[in-house]
């Protein structure tokens, strides 16, 4: 059975995940929701309040409501056009996912304020080990192969993982 695409959300600071091939294992997100105080969260701003609700939509599974509160915030803020990019690479919108990624810029503030990262997590053919993509230098560059239609085990080789 092929093991599809998913996104680990990893709860700890960016600096301390890196981008690695590792044995592939069952994981469940449920902990890892972006907390807002209710009274703060008023006075965020609409693509502020669409990124969380985005992100916390991916958490529960809800991918297609995910993807639509993402593509509100894609536009101003890197997080969430990485994530939008991400869920569409999952949903097999490749194409799309594509296109956010063109001339994309960094930003990782928002994913540093909360600690929590999003970890896209490409099975190897074997099924037994995995392409970790985290938000690092060398991620953005595994993303962008995987993109162009390379294997996961490709990214890996070029890469030197």
């Amino acid at each position: 059975m092929k093991k599809e695409p998913s996104i680990l959300i990893y709860k700890r600071h960016p600096d301390k995940f890196k981008t690695q091939v590792a044995p592939l294992f069952e994981f469940d997100n449920i902990e890892t929701y972006i907390e807002i105080p209710f009274e703060f969260y008023l006075e965020l701003p609409e693509e502020e309040k669409a990124f969380i609700e985005g992100f916390n939509k991916y958490i529960d599974g809800d991918i297609k409501g995910s993807r639509r509160e993402l593509a509100k915030a894609a536009s101003k803020i890197p997080e969430a056009k990485y994530m939008f990019a991400v869920v569409n690479f999952i949903i097999g919108k490749r194409r799309e996912a594509q296109l956010l990624m063109a001339d994309f810029r960094p930003e990782w503030k928002r994913f540093i304020q909360t600690w929590r990262v999003p970890v896209l997590v490409v099975p190897f053919q074997s099924g037994d080990k995995a392409l970790y993509i985290s938000i690092d230098q060398k991620g953005l560059q595994a993303f962008y192969y995987i993109l162009e239609g390379k294997t996961p085990e490709d990214v890996a080789f070029l890469l030197g993982l």
